[in-house]
């Protein structure tokens, strides 16, 4: 396995046990290749992230109405990447902050 496919096998381990965000990736990005640079580790788990909606191993979605719920994004899993590579742009630009549980959360894929 490459350090990138490790990193994502972690991610979505993560994700097992409860639902993560990008702040969660940013720490198994830490915890692993470590270095105090915030902005290089937000890109860094944010691209992992995005690949892992990508494929289908990672569901992005929010807090559903039921207690325990998650629901799910309504789009196919290449427009939720589209639209987290959006919103990691606006960030790294500084038109949005960076803010826990945004811009949604992620559960691992059934």
């Amino acid at each position: 396995m490459s350090a990138d496919e490790d990193l994502m096998a972690d991610i979505v381990n993560e994700a097992q046990f409860d639902w993560i965000d990008l702040g969660h990736a940013m720490a198994v990005v830490k915890i692993v290749e470590g270095g105090d640079d915030r902005v290089e580790r937000y890109r860094r788990a944010t691209d992992l992230v995005v690949r892992l909606v990508r494929e289908g191993r990672l569901v992005p979605g929010d807090i559903g109405t039921a207690p325990g719920a998650f629901a799910a994004w309504d789009m196919a899993p290449g427009d939720a990447a589209q639209a987290l590579e959006r919103h990691t742009q606006a960030v790294l630009a500084g038109d949005e902050p960076l803010e826990p549980w945004q811009p949604c959360m992620f559960a691992a894929a059934p």
